[in-house]
């Protein structure tokens, strides 16, 4: 907390307007209600969700915002993730290396304006419109839910959000709907078990897609055996998601086709 305030006094000397964030999560949220952001500082250690964590996931919905990474001694930076961030500053941060770095940062960001509003173009508000549905989300990742749900929100959607797979039974029992987005590893009950006691019980059947981790040969085939009739890889695409959404839907008929893959 007292760094967080420190930082802001310092960025608001330099005549910055500093938001701040007391974790992954929170930042993730405040992002989703505003994506005008020029820059995003981040920690590398967090409560629940590291700097890496925080930037694979920004970088999803904004992939031109710059994003630096103040890391102490000992952390650990992997080549696998240099690339989210435009600089890498280690604390504590003298002020004068701190403000250098955000005016390169800021001043790199204004050359990929165009690229931005062509992601932006990707998440049209009538997206919904030409391809309305019910959705569930079953999700126990609070990073995954953030980001999936920021997703469906910006194309127009009113998506419903259970935290594991009895929660998304108990809600499918309730309501009826179009396609369930589900975790294949969840407390209290995984994405296969649920999906099997819905395609046992419900009258109404759903599109139900996997979310998975895994990627090995033969998760496909395991899914589809589960009584799901497609599946996700994570970390979730934008493109890749929008292509289920209108590969799962049946135009003209207002719902969606619950054959398999």
């Amino acid at each position: 907390m007292t760094n967080r305030i420190i930082l802001k006094n310092q960025l608001e000397i330099w005549q910055l307007q500093p938001v701040l964030a007391c974790s992954g999560a929170e930042a993730l949220s405040i992002l989703a209600q505003d994506n005008q952001f020029d820059l995003v500082l981040t920690d590398m250690q967090m409560p629940h969700m590291d700097g890496n964590e925080l930037a694979g996931s920004a970088r999803q919905l904004y992939p031109f915002i710059p994003i630096v990474l103040l890391s102490s001694a000992g952390d650990e930076l992997s080549r696998e993730h240099r690339h989210l961030f435009h600089s890498v500053l280690n604390k504590p941060v003298r002020q004068r290396m701190l403000e250098k770095t955000i005016l390169s940062a800021v001043s790199g960001s204004n050359h990929n304006q165009t690229e931005e509003k062509s992601v932006q173009e990707k998440l049209p508000a009538d997206f919904s419109i030409d391809y309305p549905m019910n959705i569930l989300i079953a999700e126990d990742n609070l990073i995954n839910q953030q980001l999936i749900l920021h997703i469906l929100t910006r194309l127009g959607y009113e998506p419903d959000l259970a935290d594991n797979g009895l929660q998304a039974l108990e809600l499918n029992n309730d309501k009826e709907y179009d396609l369930i987005l589900m975790d294949m590893q969840m407390p209290e009950m995984d994405g296969v078990e649920a999906t099997q006691r819905i395609r046992e019980n419900c009258q109404k059947q759903p599109v139900i897609i996997a979310l998975t981790a895994n990627t090995m040969q033969g998760d496909e085939e395991n899914c589809l055996q589960a009584g799901m009739n497609d599946y996700l890889s994570k970390p979730l695409k934008l493109e890749d998601l929008l292509d289920k959404l209108k590969k799962w839907y049946q135009p003209g008929v207002g719902q969606l086709t619950a054959t398999a893959v």
